[in-house]
């Protein structure tokens, strides 16, 4: 069900939970946004609201926190689109992984916030190290490895640490990130690494709760 307020059903954006605390943090974000120029600098603006949100308690119905087997991610995981902006300039869907599963490597061609909302995570950040002339072929190097924990927070600011994997080292729970983006990302076209095989594919991973248009 997608739910809206007078204001939401003037501008087309799209809300598919009745949230206030999600309401007011999507108020102050669209407001740092169009106030601030550089993305840095409205990503350490309203990392602070975003940790406030990731505290909250009780906020994030159940459905949307569940996994999800029909995945096109994989690993039952379970992408569940919150909210869309008419202009698909601001995303924000939670990310929810079985215990012991990992997303596939991939990028995000977005800048934005991602934090952690139940569990543990663990997090490996790539970095491409060839020239991308060759299609089909990539290579990657391992450029740190995170231990998350609930309401851990890290940015996302490409080329920088875009190249990522996560996996849920919680052992009886997934693990529940909330993503806030620049970009319609699970509708958008991206793409998905294989460092044994050298090799990357065109990848769109989707939403759980409604589908992309072609």
């Amino acid at each position: 069900m997608i739910y809206t307020t007078p204001l939401e059903a003037s501008t087309a954006d799209q809300w598919f939970i009745d949230s206030p605390e999600l309401l007011q943090f999507v108020a102050i974000a669209r407001e740092i946004s169009l106030h601030t120029a550089e993305h840095a600098d409205i990503l350490r603006t309203l990392e602070p609201y975003f940790s406030e949100l990731l505290k909250t308690e009780g906020w994030l119905p159940s459905n949307f926190a569940q996994p999800n087997l029909d995945s096109n991610i994989g690993g039952g995981i379970g992408q569940w689109l919150l909210y869309r902006s008419q202009d698909r300039s601001l995303t924000i869907f939670s990310l929810v992984i079985p215990p012991g599963s990992s997303t596939p490597i991939y990028d995000h061609q977005s800048w934005g916030l991602v934090g952690l909302y139940k569990g543990k995570q663990e997090k490996t950040v790539y970095r491409r190290v060839d020239q991308g002339n060759i299609p089909g072929h990539a290579q990657l190097e391992v450029v740190a490895v995170q231990q998350l924990k609930a309401g851990s927070i890290y940015q996302l600011l490409p080329p920088d640490n875009d190249i990522h994997t996560v996996k849920t080292t919680t052992q009886f729970a997934p693990s529940i990130s909330i993503h806030v983006l620049s970009n319609d990302m699970g509708c958008s076209w991206r793409h998905q690494y294989n460092p044994e095989a050298e090799s990357v594919r065109s990848f769109r991973s989707g939403y759980a709760n409604i589908s992309c248009k072609s």
